[in-house]
């Protein structure tokens, strides 16, 4: 079980430096946001949609790192085992409303999807 924390814990990290990048070059990082091969039409709202989803890809990054630490806990610290499979439950509700207001952006702001 720990070597999917350790997946869960550095793909939040991915997530939220990206997440961060996306803020600060003020454009969107492929890969997370958009499919890799994906071209931006000309009329999209770039500058709305790093509005829109900066706030929800910290948050998604960030319950990556806590599911993904109290997972690697869990490991030595039984005690911990039944918190961090309901942390783990809770960050797959957080990972599924991502993906949701992420399609929806990708719809409403870049007129793709």
């Amino acid at each position: 079980m720990s070597i999917v924390d350790v997946m869960v814990l550095g793909s939040g990290i991915y997530i939220l430096y990206h997440t961060f990048i996306m803020k600060r070059n003020n454009e969107i990082p492929k890969g997370i946001m958009i499919a890799k091969d994906m071209v931006l039409p000309k009329d999209a709202d770039v500058a709305g949609f790093i509005l829109d989803m900066y706030l929800k890809g910290i948050i998604v990054g960030l319950s990556a790192c806590i599911s993904g630490v109290f997972g690697l806990l869990s490991v030595k610290i039984t005690q911990l085992q039944s918190i961090a499979a309901i942390v783990s439950f809770a960050f797959f509700g957080v990972l599924v409303a991502f993906i949701v207001f992420l399609k929806k952006a990708q719809k409403k702001y870049l007129h793709i999807g």
